[in-house]
């Protein structure tokens, strides 16, 4: 078969965050964060709040599954955890909205570069939306809120469903374990503590760039790609992490192909459902899907699984390659295909793709 592992290759360091773009959005992250810590003394001299707040890194900017976005006018997506800490309990605190406009104000009072393009107050964070210069580097950072009694299980401020325990660093330690890199929930819980070691940490995974993490960057461009209804980012990473559903091999053409059956195959026996490992353990985050929502991703999961068998059993790399970018995008990279066969190396699809649990590539 034609060994598309190179194009993949090349595929993934277009789509992967790069360095200078990841300092630009720590540096501007940063900025928003000290201007709602300006911004909140004022809010506590008027509203009578007591709590102190910190911040906390989270979602796949930590994790480095965040990707580019395929279009121009597309954001980029940053999760940043605003924690206020007190002793009051569900009943002896102000209601979740009251928290979200605490924030809206203490950003409105802060003072810093007048950058910010709109606020909006969503069900489960405050979504600051910023616009690039030319409009070619645009992002938001969304804020979930949270009331830590203590800091493992905070409670989010939900609008909607009311305060609940939530533990984004939960599902940072949970997905991190799957790889084994090595993290601990203290880099981000404890950071000033330790800062040094969490600083290398994140070194030696950017260098490493295990394949679970290139695995969740295509699956993200897949949806990113598709568009329609396709599910979140979070969705992606559960359904690529959990279990045995990611299968090792050598060339990441081969292992996105056999994960994405062994997804397929998951989600069946779970009644295509998306239970979250984490805290709320077992909720299924396809719960608000309509019939016709599941109907449409099963439908893009079949097509996905049928190119992708395609291109595996194509001898020819100049042939094989649109097979990939059908799904993938126009970034997959099919100029760099080459018009050859490879004789000695052939590769025979299993009539039944078996799971492979190994965690190292």
């Amino acid at each position: 078969m034609a060994n598309c592992n190179p194009i993949f290759k090349e595929f993934n360091r277009e789509i992967r965050l790069d360095d200078d773009r990841r300092v630009l959005l720590r540096e501007k992250r940063n900025e928003l964060r000290k201007r709602i810590e300006g911004g909140y003394g004022v809010v506590q001299e008027h509203q009578y709040v007591v709590e102190e707040i910190e911040f906390q890194s989270q979602g796949s900017y930590v994790m480095d599954t965040i990707i580019n976005p395929s279009r121009k006018e597309d954001e980029y997506d940053l999760d940043d955890g605003i924690y206020f800490l007190g002793t009051h309990d569900r009943h002896d605190r102000p209601t979740p909205a009251d928290f979200h406009e605490f924030i809206i104000a203490a950003i409105e009072k802060g003072q810093s570069p007048n950058t910010i393009e709109e606020i909006v107050d969503k069900d489960t964070c405050v979504r600051v939306k910023y616009k690039g210069q030319n409009g070619d580097f645009n992002y938001h950072v969304d804020l979930p809120i949270y009331y830590a009694i203590d800091v493992r299980e905070p409670d989010l401020a939900d609008k909607k469903e009311g305060w609940h325990i939530s533990s984004p660093v939960e599902f940072i330690v949970w997905f991190e374990e799957k790889i084994q890199s090595g993290f601990k929930s203290e880099f981000i819980l404890e950071s000033r503590l330790y800062s040094d070691e969490y600083d290398k940490w994140l070194n030696d995974v950017r260098k490493k760039d295990h394949q679970l993490r290139r695995i969740v960057r295509y699956l993200k461009a897949w949806g990113d790609h598709c568009r329609g209804e396709m599910p979140p980012g979070v969705v992606m990473t559960i359904l690529a992490a959990s279990d045995n559903n990611y299968s090792v091999n050598e060339r990441d053409d081969v292992a996105l192909r056999d994960t994405l059956v062994n997804i397929k195959d998951w989600l069946i026996s779970n009644g295509f459902r998306c239970p979250r490992p984490t805290t709320p353990a077992g909720e299924d985050l396809f719960k608000s899907y309509s019939p016709e929502r599941k109907a449409s991703f099963k439908q893009e999961l079949d097509r996905f699984i049928e190119s992708a068998n395609q291109a595996l059993a194509t001898p020819n790399q100049k042939d094989a390659c649109p097979k990939w970018r059908k799904h993938l995008g126009d970034r997959f990279p099919c100029h760099l295909a080459k018009d050859y066969v490879e004789g000695a190396k052939t590769y025979d699809a299993p009539a039944v793709i078996g799971s492979n649990n190994s965690r190292s590539a």
